[in-house]
């Protein structure tokens, strides 16, 4: 039994088929077949039904005790890299889009002047995506919206995002400093798309507040929202963050009681952090909390 073998079973498990597997791992459909089939033969038992792809039960048994290994090793060539060349490498780094554009620059600006020899390569997903590929180990850390709930990854809070109402300039509420909930009942609503935690976080808002929005758009994207503001087709709720000085266009009001986003870094529980990725943590000012979930 071999760790490529234990890698490939996993593939046909997580992929949910032969075929999937074999353009996950870049290998022959026969190639996984055949290597499956000798697994079998050494441990003297069905893994995989053929069928459905599905793990037998000695095939979830393996999966489990598999996992392990396989995440064990990866931390174990993780640190020996890490400790031949400290400067040296790619972090796998996985965040939204509204943390890419918003957040992480400066973080990347002092990053590269500290970390020259570690290539950063950025993934932008949803939350639940981002989790999802840290789990299995496709990223070394996500820079999502906490919490996510899996005992498989660990967190650590990075800071609080605030949300705040976006009106065009010339809005009728533009010359407003704060702004209660129920005085938008009308207002034609922009919103982030409820598959986003902001989105969700947003309609729970509404629901609490015992009010229906009058929601005309829904879009998973920050600038599109800004853009469309300022063209007068509706307002919004956006991160503070999302609006800047040159956005002179749109006007921040304050609504009491909007919930704030936490953002935090998740990575495996137990995988190792080389010394590239835990500089990129440190270079978040605010107080840090780590727990598992």
């Amino acid at each position: 039994m071999t760790l490529e073998q234990l890698r490939f079973f996993r593939a046909v498990i997580d992929g949910g088929s032969f075929r999937a597997a074999a353009e996950r791992v870049h290998r022959t459909q026969p190639a996984i077949t055949h290597q499956i089939k000798a697994l079998e033969r050494e441990l003297g038992h069905v893994l995989i039904d053929r069928k459905t792809a599905a793990p037998t039960p000695a095939g979830r048994l393996l999966y489990t005790r598999g996992s392990a290994l396989i995440s064990d090793a990866d931390a174990m060539r993780a640190a020996m890299q890490d400790f031949d060349e400290t400067q040296a490498g790619e972090l796998r780094l996985g965040t939204s889009d509204t943390t890419a554009l918003y957040t992480l620059p400066p973080i990347v600006r002092r990053f590269r002047r500290a970390n020259p020899g570690t290539r950063l390569h950025i993934v932008n997903r949803p939350t639940e995506v981002i989790a999802q590929m840290v789990q299995l180990g496709d990223l070394d850390i996500g820079i999502v919206t906490l919490p996510v709930s899996s005992a498989q990854l660990m967190e650590r809070v990075l800071f609080e995002q605030e949300l705040v109402l976006v009106v065009p300039r010339r809005h009728r509420m533009a010359t407003r400093t704060i702004v209660r909930a129920r005085d938008l009942q009308s207002e034609p609503l922009l919103l982030l798309e409820d598959v986003t935690r902001t989105g969700k976080l947003l309609r729970e808002f509404f629901r609490m507040s015992g009010f229906t929005p009058n929601i005309v758009l829904d879009t998973s994207s920050f600038e599109v929202i800004k853009r469309y503001v300022a063209e007068g087709i509706g307002i919004s709720f956006l991160p503070r963050a999302a609006v800047r000085p040159r956005d002179t266009t749109l006007h921040v009001v304050r609504v009491p009681g909007l919930p704030r986003v936490t953002i935090g870094a998740i990575w495996r529980t137990g995988a190792y952090q080389t010394r590239a990725a835990l500089n990129l943590l440190e270079l978040f000012d605010t107080p840090r909390k780590t727990r598992r979930r």
